[in-house]
């Protein structure tokens, strides 16, 4: 199955790209064709991951790709450029963040179901041995009241704000509680943050938001009513593995692996804590419809 991928000036595509062209972790798929940024990201995406075809504009892929994956730093970006791609009937696996705007982020799985396309996107962080480790141990914490994760986001970064980095945090959090966020206040300390979410039925949560903080990588704790289980999450050897066996399966399968509401929430949830970090206030989190 022939890939495509819109964006290059993330690492990601590289390590994509070696994974399957390279390595051939993912057997029967190739990245084949990629865009850039610049030319010059292009030139050395394609060098570095042996990617055989560059391409001046996105849409030039169609008709050539089976798939295609969107990778731009600043998530909003993403839905403008998968638009062309899933109009084509051509699967998209949007990275993380899916967007920066939950509406239009509704309109586009709206957009996606009426064509009948596969979408999906998500963080690596949660499919991780270690998170998915901590997810089976945090039960034994017994009934959960809180749950603190740290790790590194830059709430005034160029490329969305907290988007760029708290995702992390935030989809991991989704993924572990399953529950609907109601309420995101904020307090900064310098470059620094700490944002707490309230739940309508459930733990809250708590995301520090730690600037340049890439040396200890992400930590979680979980607080219940029979103890604390708390564990740092490092990436696995082959870190990105796990997220790209899970796209390729749903453009071989067509069936996507997780409902649109597990990247809409943290859509939703960042928006809030952007806003309660602008302003200072507390931010109401916007519901999700069902889609």
């Amino acid at each position: 199955m022939r890939i495509g991928i819109v964006g290059s000036e993330n690492s990601h595509t590289v390590h994509i790209a070696k994974s399957l062209n390279v390595d051939r972790e993912v057997p029967g798929f190739e990245v084949t064709h990629v865009w850039g940024e610049t030319e010059e990201l292009a030139r050395k995406a394609a060098e570095e991951g042996k990617i055989p075809h560059v391409v001046a504009e996105p849409p030039e892929m169609i008709g050539q790709v089976d798939a295609v994956l969107v990778d731009h730093r600043d998530g909003k970006y993403h839905l403008p450029a998968a638009r062309p791609f899933v109009e084509a009937g051509i699967p998209v696996f949007v990275d993380k963040p899916f967007c920066t705007n939950l509406e239009e982020g509704v309109e586009f799985v709206r957009f996606a179901r009426a064509k009948g396309v596969p979408i999906t996107s998500y963080s690596v962080l949660s499919l991780q041995q270690s998170a998915v480790r901590f997810a089976e141990e945090m039960k034994q914490a017994g009934r959960l009241r809180a749950l603190v994760t740290a790790g590194p986001a830059e709430i005034d970064s160029k490329y969305g704000g907290v988007f760029f980095y708290a995702i992390h945090q935030v989809d991991l959090i989704c993924t572990l509680l399953e529950a609907v966020p109601l309420q995101v206040s904020t307090v900064r300390h310098g470059d620094d943050g700490v944002a707490a979410i309230t739940f309508e039925d459930g733990p809250m949560a708590v995301v520090n938001c730690l600037k340049d903080w890439w040396a200890a990588g992400f930590t979680a704790t979980a607080y219940g009513d029979e103890g604390v289980h708390h564990s740092p999450l490092p990436f696995d050897e082959k870190m990105y593995l796990a997220g790209i066996k899970r796209f390729c399966k749903m453009f071989e399968t067509g069936r996507e692996p997780v409902p649109p509401q597990a990247y809409l929430r943290p859509v939703a949830i960042l928006e809030a804590m952007q806003k309660s970090f602008d302003t200072g206030q507390p931010a109401a989190v916007e519901p999700v419809p069902e889609v």
